[in-house]
């Protein structure tokens, strides 16, 4: 080979790899960009006493938090107030969220990401915009993915993009906003120490009552059914009294609305509850369509005054969903509680002859 041709090679080659370098980048748009290792809000953490206002679009769906006063809540469920540290976890994060990498500037690759139109059915990415005072937005951003143990060991980063801009990026930091009302706020209504529970009063419309008590009156014995079951029956479950207490005792959310109106007579499910050194409380259970929903009111005496009265600020006024299992541990029947009458045995086969 003569050293001209040698030379009209090596270009070629030279050429050929650069063409694959730039067909490459032109397709698939990966890139650290010229911001990596910058804040993804700058100026955010400067900003974070004006933000008055949370909202969460993803799909069909929105949420809306808003501070009134020093307190936050759920514009969607009538202000139901959230947990605190659940805003603070996302305004933190989000001014604190450093660039770290470039990813795809390709719209049609933004869903490996979960960076797709947070508008779209069915989309997984979340938009949350931060506002201030007379509606100005503060931040926006659009949420991904998240990249466990980017860092090694349990600390995640999260993809994220800001609308408009075509760049995305992984930040340092794990991102959380849900769409869900539930996530945001307390989700335990009522926490009582099963052990504390004397008496449990059920009575179920259409049923006969039930009654629960401590065998011999003392604090120590163990939870019985009053005059229950009659003495030709047998309970399923020796244990159903207390665990019937054991549901009562923690109660949790599953949704929460304003208690407007009183349901209609008999519809209404009531279950008293006194206690040794804790809140007494009346458990309003009704069935609204498929759904069970809950009120509650709690007195006490002594050491359980302060207690009830935090329950009953903390309550009044709401009604909770709570979930089918719970309903149904608590609002026990009687034939639910007993053991089925044993089968007749099959007839005797005639003898013979």
């Amino acid at each position: 080979m003569t050293p001209k041709n040698f030379l009209y090679l090596a270009v070629a080659a030279a050429l050929s790899v650069l063409f694959a370098v730039v067909s490459y980048a032109s397709n698939n748009q990966w890139s650290t960009g010229k911001a990596a290792g910058e804040k993804l809000f700058p100026s955010l953490s400067n900003d974070l006493s004006k933000v008055s206002g949370i909202q969460v679009r993803q799909g069909d769906e929105s949420l809306t938090l808003e501070k009134a006063g020093a307190t936050w809540g759920v514009k969607d469920r009538s202000g139901y107030p959230v947990d605190f540290a659940k805003i603070r976890t996302i305004l933190v994060g989000l001014s604190e969220a450093e660039l770290l990498e470039g990813k795809t500037r390709r719209s049609d690759r933004y869903a490996a990401l979960e960076l797709e139109d947070p508008a779209a059915k069915g989309t997984k990415s979340r938009l949350v915009r931060l506002m201030g005072d007379k509606g100005a937005v503060l931040a926006e951003v659009v949420l991904g993915k998240k990249k466990f143990e980017v860092f090694g060991g349990s600390k995640s980063g999260t993809y994220v993009r800001k609308p408009g801009d075509p760049q995305t990026w992984l930040t340092n930091t794990e991102l959380n906003a849900s769409i869900s009302a539930k996530e945001w706020m307390r989700t335990n209504v009522l926490t009582l120490d099963a052990a504390k529970i004397s008496r449990v009063a059920i009575e179920i419309p259409g049923e006969q009552p039930l009654a629960i008590a401590r065998e011999g009156g003392g604090a120590d014995g163990k939870l019985a059914f009053a005059g229950f079951p009659p003495a030709d029956k047998k309970l399923k479950e020796a244990s159903a009294a207390e665990a019937i207490a054991r549901a009562i005792a923690s109660i949790d959310l599953e949704d929460v609305r304003k208690r407007d109106a009183a349901p209609k007579a008999g519809a209404v499910a009531v279950v008293k509850v006194e206690s040794k050194d804790q809140p007494s409380v009346t458990l309003n259970l009704r069935k609204d369509g498929e759904t069970n929903w809950l009120w509650l009111t709690a007195t006490g005496e002594g050491e359980a005054k302060a207690a009830a009265e935090e329950l009953s600020a903390r309550t009044q006024g709401w009604e909770y969903k709570i979930a089918d299992f719970k309903a149904n541990a608590i609002l026990k029947k009687r034939a639910d509680l007993l053991e089925p009458p044993p089968e007749p045995a099959p007839p005797a086969e005639p003898k013979k002859k």
